[in-house]
């Protein structure tokens, strides 16, 4: 039952989208003047149903891959973790010398107005 009520709710809010999508669009077919702010939805549904669709039709998982593969390779520097981090043991040398000590979050902003100044 429980499935079921979700596969409603999701039926309901495609809905709820499509009849949105077009009465807008017929408003603004009309002439109608429609709030900027309505058009906010439509651009942001159509950016996500563009990735999913690129990700389920296109080739954005191999690109997504190949870019990862790549990382793994030539920028394997980005997952060395500080010095101070327990694990960093397991990286060798050269790796951890890409990175200096950390700082202290208490000396970044906005933390730094509310800190004592060592003399």
């Amino acid at each position: 039952m429980m499935l079921q009520r979700e596969i409603q709710m999701a039926v309901n809010v495609a809905k709820a989208r499509g009849t949105l999508v077009s009465g807008i669009a017929v408003a603004r077919l009309a002439g109608k003047q429609i709030p900027p702010v309505a058009g906010v939805p439509i651009v942001i549904g159509g950016l996500v149903l563009g990735n999913i669709a690129d990700l389920a039709y296109g080739n954005k998982l191999a690109r997504v891959t190949k870019e990862a593969e790549y990382i793994m390779e030539y920028e394997r520097g980005r997952f060395v973790p500080a010095k101070q981090a327990p694990f960093s043991k397991f990286y060798t040398e050269e790796e951890r010398f890409l990175f200096d000590e950390s700082t202290r979050v208490s000396e970044l902003y906005p933390n730094a107005f509310f800190v004592e100044k060592k003399k």
